[in-house]
């Protein structure tokens, strides 16, 4: 009777502990505080610090943990115990930081702190922020800057209202290492214009004021327009005809142009009549969807031409080179593999290809494809805009 007794007050014991408690995971084996770690060593970074130092002589140490201020709030990294070193990131500026370093233990009993200065190195929101530019471009401004080191960013450029506050325009997420981002749809009156970079720790660089004129901007047309094949352009796939690259028709899906495969012909060349006499300010250009985004026939490397008045032989003498241009994958991934900004870029946003602005006034564009993605015998086309300024009481 004894023992029984026993054994129901022990399990009422542990039942009321299990339900008042709600332990999760490890629970507590010991109440001892490990060692503190030891000859720490800073090397400072862009934006942080790496710093190494000695483990305490714990079994149970279980990892190392750095706590330190940034603007928005407390941190933390976290080291394993396997390993001497750990990161911290995110400062906004140069100034000096205090890091807590903390050893932690299965039990997670905590060593006393020991404490470092850190001098970050210039963080990358203010290195790129000494590149941003805003130019004049059609129909809006352009915003130019330099990543080096890709670091991940966002890029915005504002606008000052009619009450005198600067209000948010475009914001552009990249890593792209020379980026560039327009805002347009606007008048062509003078403005004032900002651009400033932001970080994902909330860090922002100094702004850019500008006044810039918008030039004028509209889009081609693509109704007036139609294939002018000359004897010395290239085919077309069978359902894949040049006139899927103005159907309206593009994104996510498999539509678009393609040029026939197995030719042997390289480069290949398509002409189009944009059926109305205008300076070209950019082509934008949508990728052949699906899987094929920065792949197979998508174009990689190209040369536009244009022309006011159609030679009907092909003679590559009779057209002007309007501009030379290349695809940049924003992610710079390896082929086959694509981040969400790259699909944004193929499919949604679209890649813009900027002319000089000192190009002619044209009617025919030539489109000589020199290289594709994948280097295959054919290329493809998801759907081409043409913007700049085919006014007819200028250009007609």
């Amino acid at each position: 009777m004894k023992n029984k007794i026993i054994l129901s007050v022990m399990t009422l014991g542990l039942i009321t502990w299990s339900c008042s408690e709600s332990p999760i995971g490890q629970q507590p084996i010991d109440s001892i505080a490990p060692g503190a770690v030891s000859n720490v060593n800073v090397k400072n970074i862009p934006g942080g610090a790496i710093l190494s130092y000695t483990l305490p002589d714990d079994e149970d140490l279980l990892y190392v943990k750095a706590v330190y201020n940034l603007k928005e709030g407390l941190a933390e990294a976290k080291s394993s115990l396997y390993t001497d070193t750990i990161k911290v990131v995110g400062f906004g500026d140069m100034e000096p930081r205090e890091v807590s370093l903390i050893a932690v233990d299965r039990s997670r009993n905590e060593s006393a702190p020991v404490k470092v200065t850190v001098n970050p190195e210039e963080p990358p929101v203010l290195t790129i922020g000494k590149t941003l530019d805003l130019v004049q471009d059609f129909g809006g401004v352009q915003g130019l800057w330099t990543n080096s080191n890709r670091d991940e960013v966002t890029v915005h450029i504002v606008r000052k209202d009619e009450y005198g506050d600067y209000q948010p325009l475009e914001t552009f997420y990249t890593t792209v290492i020379e980026g560039s981002g327009a805002a347009r749809g606007l008048d062509t009156i003078p403005m004032d214009f900002g651009i400033y970079v932001k970080d994902r720790w909330g860090n922002i660089s100094p702004t850019l004021y500008k006044e810039l004129t918008p030039m004028f901007e509209t889009s081609f047309d693509k109704t007036k327009w139609s294939d002018a094949k000359l004897p010395n352009d290239i085919g077309e796939g069978a359902g894949w005809g040049m006139s899927r690259i103005w159907d309206g028709i593009y994104g996510p899906g498999d539509n678009g142009f393609s040029s026939p495969g197995g030719t042997g012909v390289w480069p290949q060349s398509i002409t189009i009549d944009l059926g109305a006499v205008g300076k070209i300010s950019r082509l934008l250009l949508y990728q052949r969807g699906d899987a094929y985004i920065f792949s197979e026939g998508n174009l990689k490397q190209f040369e536009v031409y244009g022309a006011t008045d159609l030679d009907p032989t092909g003679n590559w003498d009779s057209w002007t080179l309007l501009g030379t241009f290349e695809s940049v994958k924003p992610s710079g991934l390896p082929l086959g593999q694509h981040s969400s900004e790259d699909d944004d870029v193929a499919l949604v946003s679209g890649e813009n290809f900027i002319m000089p602005l000192d190009v002619p006034p044209v009617r025919w564009i030539r489109i000589k494809v020199l290289r594709t993605w994948a280097g295959g015998d054919n290329f493809q086309i998801g759907e081409l805009f043409v913007f700049g300024d085919n006014r007819s009481e200028l250009y007609q």
